[in-house]
């Protein structure tokens, strides 16, 4: 019997960052395909993903990942010591903030799940220059984004960072990042990464 519930579909990146951390940690779950205007009687918010274990519910990436990490053994998510900690928050809120109000809302819009203006897609599509040459340059320093082993930043990152190449505007500049692309062929070949590729999404035209 599965530990955990996941809540959410295989194409969202917080549901797979999710994911990835139940196959880091060894955890079972069984993962409910659920939309976003779905998740009313779980999620106040109507988003993706939730988890339920037991008679818990929580939703929100950050705080599921915290949950997982400090109730179930396994590898730990977060480095044990403080200033190792501190920056592996950092680099998730950078994503949550800075990679998804640019790159994954550009993925978003291009692959039709948020229809914006043009004019705004462009915008993202801008900031997103400006967002990954900053991660890219943390991989420069680092095996990881945090130190020699992978931790809950990874987690968060992995899922857009290897959609990158796939979408035109992205893709040149993530031939750009060096660094970035090191780390995802090297975070592709994880055991967790090949049990979690989310099911195919329409090619995007050039």
């Amino acid at each position: 019997m599965a530990d955990i519930r996941i809540y959410g579909v295989t194409p969202s990146s917080f549901t797979r960052t999710v994911r990835l951390a139940c196959h880091e940690k060894g955890i079972g779950y069984e993962l409910v395909p659920t939309i976003p205007s779905q998740a009313g009687a779980l999620n106040p918010f109507h988003k993706i993903p939730i988890i339920t274990h037991g008679d818990l519910t929580l939703y929100e990436s950050t705080a599921i990942l915290r949950y997982l990490d400090r109730t179930f053994p396994g590898p730990k998510l977060w480095p044990e010591e403080s200033r190792a900690a501190a920056f592996c928050d950092q680099w998730i809120s950078a994503f949550c903030d800075s990679m998804v109000n640019s790159a994954l809302r550009y993925l978003a819009h291009q692959f039709g799940f948020l229809p914006v203006p043009q004019e705004m897609a462009d915008k993202y599509l801008a900031k997103a220059r400006e967002v990954i040459p900053v991660f890219d340059r943390q991989l420069g320093s680092s095996r990881y984004l945090v130190g020699d082993r992978v931790t809950a930043a990874d987690l968060f990152l992995a899922p857009l960072a290897l959609f990158l190449p796939q979408v035109p505007g992205l893709k040149e500049i993530a031939e750009s990042a060096p660094n970035l692309a090191r780390w995802s062929a090297d975070m592709s070949g994880r055991p967790s990464l090949a049990a979690t590729v989310p099911d195919p999404i329409p090619a995007v035209a050039a």
